[in-house]
């Protein structure tokens, strides 16, 4: 499983469901089994996300075979809730999702053009500041005579 570069999940969930299939060959899983299995392990259990994705590794791997899939909604009716809800037909438009990139381009240009302007007025501040030092005058003391070799004499 090593070679196969398999997440931390799906080397739990291939774990778990290894002695359960050994009864059954064919398995029907419920993932608040397999979550409240991993939570003995971990500080929290995985979500359905990452336990989805190990599922589909397996099967990439043929470690498992899905044979079909079943899932359970419980919808309620917009009756039963006390505020009516609207239901979003803006999220279907594509002009929306053209603004939305719109946005995050305008917000992504702002934060590339803030950090230059922060870079660059970070170096006229070291520019200014270094202008403005005295500069370091070399001062000649007694013993700097000694250090000094004369290369036009050949004396």
């Amino acid at each position: 499983m090593l070679d196969t570069k398999l997440t931390n999940c799906a080397i739990l969930l291939y774990q778990w469901l290894l002695p359960r299939v050994s009864a059954n060959p064919k398995l029907t899983v419920d993932l608040q089994d397999f979550q409240a299995w991993s939570a003995e392990f971990r500080e929290k259990p995985y979500n359905y996300t990452e336990i989805l994705e190990a599922i589909q590794k397996l099967k990439e791997l043929q470690f498992i075979q899905v044979s079909k899939t079943e899932v359970t909604l419980e919808v309620k009716n917009l009756e039963d809730l006390s505020v009516q809800m609207q239901l979003p037909t803006q999220m279907l438009s594509v002009e929306s999702d053209r603004q939305q990139r719109h946005e995050k381009t305008l917000t992504l240009i702002r934060i590339i053009s803030g950090a230059l302007a922060f870079a660059g007025a970070t170096f006229l501040i070291s520019l200014t500041v270094l202008q403005n030092q005295p500069e370091i005058l070399n001062i000649p003391h007694p013993w700097s005579v000694l250090g000094e070799k004369n290369l036009g004499s050949s004396k």
